[in-house]
């Protein structure tokens, strides 16, 4: 068995985050998701919650569900301002790319799943910015390009 390991506590005393980042459960994509949020979006400490679809978790959520919750607790407990949902190509949660009978559609669909999402979320949190972004595999797989969702 291995010894215990001690490590640095780098949050002592701190009880709030910039911001809720619902992303899918996905293996593939959470390691570019997290290194999108801090490079690109400029945000340093989240929750970082994952459900399967991200998005499709809110839109089929009922109240006290999970799914809202991991929403709720980090607006409530830790008073972000931002909340954040991304979604990817190739979801098994929506059945995957094949379901799909181009990439652009695809794109279009998780869009409007994405947007959906936003307004239910807004309903209960209208004073957080939420965020939106569609994780998209380009160059035949070997990238991750996210798109901001209007």
């Amino acid at each position: 068995m291995a010894e215990n390991q001690k490590m640095p506590f780098r949050y002592k005393g701190v009880h709030a985050c910039e911001a809720v980042v619902l992303a899918c459960i996905d293996f593939r994509f959470w390691r570019e998701t997290m290194q999108w949020v801090d490079e690109i979006l400029g945000i340093k400490s989240y929750d970082f919650p994952k459900m399967p679809g991200a998005a499709k978790a809110i839109n089929e959520a009922h109240e006290g569900d999970v799914a809202l919750s991991s929403i709720g607790v980090p607006c409530e407990l830790h008073h972000v301002k931002k909340i954040v949902i991304v979604n990817h190509s190739d979801c098994g949660a929506y059945g995957g790319s094949g379901k799909f009978v181009s990439s652009e559609e695809e794109q279009a669909f998780h869009e409007g799943e994405l947007r959906k999402a936003r307004d239910i979320v807004k309903q209960k949190y209208p004073e957080q910015e939420v965020i939106l972004a569609y994780a998209k595999l380009v160059d035949d797989g070997d990238s991750i390009e996210f798109i901001n969702v209007a």
